[in-house]
């Protein structure tokens, strides 16, 4: 039963960071590093906080949802490849289920302000974009996820320093929480067959866990700016409870036990988030237009496995039970989690059009964090393209910013044949053949991003 919780490291993965976050940068296409200048800077280059004019008070909520569509593949008599499936008999697919979760929203808020000619500072919150999934209780992908929540943000101070003319520092420190929802099912006899399923629920909370982040920016000249910022990665450390529920099942219908519900209230479940390298060089060959070429790096190959510890489930056993069940589940576990390193090269930029209006649009290209047979609907993480726009209205004599984006995402179909992803398999049954592969079958995937912000900048002091 313990093996129920090999499902949970995709969620953490590469495709984890679904998109960027941020009004501003989405509509640039996440090309932002060189050319950050609002409170917002503290997430992509904390020194791009020196170019705040005055006093600035920003709020602002984003959604953001991906499409998800599976056709799983019948398994054949070797239980890996395509097979027609029993009911219609001529069909080789299980019908086809969609991500039915609404679209996640995530909001933006925060203060920042000069400190003279050579000092920004900032207070806020940001959080990468991470959509929901559900898709139906009883569908052909229930052993690899139903329902998946991922909540992450930062709370914090930064600070820019500008050390030269042409140099500024930005440092920022980092409150950061971290919770993870997941419901799926395990199998206790290896077949696609809901007598066999073991219903999971968990919830991991990791409410506190400090870090840092920092930024350079470089400017030379007046049209050019080079900026570079790092994010050392997070150890998470999440607590909560695990409920497994054999309601349904065989071990429920032969009264195996005398409860089918049981939860451990405090399981601790340990995450490492990877480092992030930023990096971006913006120019402005004309007056008020502004482009910029930027890449961001991540290590997801080093997240090398996951632990598990702190179980401690006692099983109300059935005396009269046949079946050898054990009195307690206790062991400790690691997870491997099979990852790549992700490189997302972008490009973005913007003009002011009018004192009123300024525009802005871009995009980017991100490799994957997994190889297709590593896909499913838990994290379905490919290459993927995302365009986006937007703009921002500047009125009440300039002290009040209107700043609005749309972006979409496009990501790599794949008709998987080679899947590694298979049941969770309870490893408390004898099961002759082992669990089935699950992950075979027919992908697609879009997403969206919608944006909508404003900010209140007061008079500056030489007004």
């Amino acid at each position: 039963m313990l093996a129920l919780l090999v499902a949970i490291p995709t969620a953490t993965a590469g495709g984890y960071y679904f998109s960027d976050s941020g009004i501003v940068a989405t509509g640039r296409g996440g090309a932002w590093i060189a050319g950050a200048n609002t409170q917002f800077a503290q997430h992509y280059n904390p020194a791009g906080l020196i170019r705040i004019e005055a006093p600035t008070v920003n709020i602002g909520l984003s959604g953001v949802t991906q499409n998800i569509g599976f056709e799983r593949a019948c398994p054949s008599a070797d239980r890996t490849s395509v097979a027609p499936c029993a009911t219609p008999p001529t069909a080789a697919f299980y019908e086809e289920v969609k991500n039915g979760a609404p679209p996640f929203i995530i909001p933006q808020i925060g203060f920042a302000t000069p400190i003279g000619d050579r000092v920004g500072i900032a207070f806020g919150f940001y959080s990468p974009y991470a959509p929901d999934t559900s898709f139906p209780e009883e569908g052909p992908q229930r052993y690899t996820s139903k329902e998946l929540t991922i909540y992450q943000f930062s709370v914090g101070p930064s600070v820019a320093v500008k050390l030269h003319d042409m140099i500024t520092l930005g440092l920022g420190l980092q409150w950061q929480y971290f919770q993870l929802v997941n419901d799926l099912d395990i199998t206790i006899g290896g077949q696609d067959n809901p007598g066999g399923d073991v219903a999971s629920h968990l919830r991991a909370t990791d409410a506190f866990t400090p870090n840092v982040n920092g930024g350079l920016l470089f400017e030379p000249v007046d049209e050019v700016s080079v900026g570079i910022s790092v994010q050392p990665p997070t150890q998470f450390d999440a607590h909560g409870p695990l409920t497994i529920d054999f309601a349904g099942s065989t071990v429920a219908e032969t009264d195996s036990l005398n409860e089918t519900r049981y939860t451990d209230e405090e399981i601790a479940l340990a995450i490492r988030l990877p480092w992030v390298l930023r990096a971006g060089v913006a120019v402005r060959p004309v007056e008020n237009l502004e482009i910029e070429a930027a890449a961001v790096w991540q290590d997801w190959s080093t997240m090398e496995d996951i632990t598990i510890t702190d179980l401690s489930i006692q099983l109300d056993k059935n005396p009269d039970s046949l079946l050898p069940l054990p009195d307690t589940i206790d062991n400790d576990i690691v997870l491997p989690a099979g990852l790549q390193d992700t490189i997302s090269l972008r490009l973005g930029g913007e003009m002011r059009v009018i004192d009123e209006l300024a525009v802005r649009a871009g995009g980017f290209w991100e490799s994957s964090s997994l190889t297709p047979q590593e896909v499913s609907v838990q994290l379905y993480d490919t290459p993927k393209v995302q365009l986006g726009t937007g703009g921002s209205l500047f009125l009440a004599d300039q002290q009040l910013r209107i700043d609005a984006a749309f972006a979409w995402l496009f990501l790599q179909g794949l008709a998987v044949t080679d899947s590694t992803v298979v049941q969770v398999d309870s490893g408390e049954f004898d099961m002759a053949q082992g669990p089935l592969v699950v992950g075979n079958g027919n992908y697609t995937s879009s997403g969206w991003i919608v944006g909508l912000g404003a900010s209140w900048m007061f008079k500056k002091r030489s007004e």
